[in-house]
C-alpha cells in the first residue's frame, strides 16, 4: 500500500481538474470539488477510462478497469471530490481498491 500525502493528494487533483477542464474544454476555474463530471462538464466513461490509464501509467501502478468498476458499484462518482478520492484510493491500493 502507498501513502498519499497532501502533496500527492494535490498532484492527483491538479492531473483530474487540468484533464477535464482540458478534454470538456472548460476554465479549470469553474471546476470545483463539487462539479458533477458527467451533468456540469458532459463527460463520459470513455473520458474516465482514459484518465484511470493516464493515472495507471503516471504512478506506474497495475490497475483492472474490473477492480475500479466493481468499486464503483459501491461508490459512484457524482462530484469531483468523489472522483479525487477515488483516484487517490487507486494510488494507495491499486486493484485492492475492490476491498475498500
Amino acid at each position: 500500500m502507498r501513502e498519499i500525502t497532501e502533496e500527492i493528494r494535490q498532484e492527483i487533483t491538479d492531473m483530474i481538474f487540468d484533464y477535464y477542464a482540458e478534454e470538456c474544454e472548460v476554465d479549470r476555474n469553474e471546476i470545483t470539488m463539487d462539479t458533477n463530471p458527467q451533468e456540469d462538464l458532459g463527460s463520459d466513461s470513455l473520458m474516465f477510462v482514459e484518465l484511470i490509464e493516464m493515472t495507471a501509467e503516471k504512478y506506474d501502478l497495475d490497475v483492472k478497469l474490473q477492480s475500479i468498476g466493481k468499486y464503483m458499484l459501491k461508490a459512484p462518482m457524482d462530484t469531483m471530490s468523489d472522483v479525487v478520492n477515488m483516484f487517490c484510493k487507486i494510488y494507495q491500493y491499486g486493484n485492492d481498491i475492490v476491498n475498500q
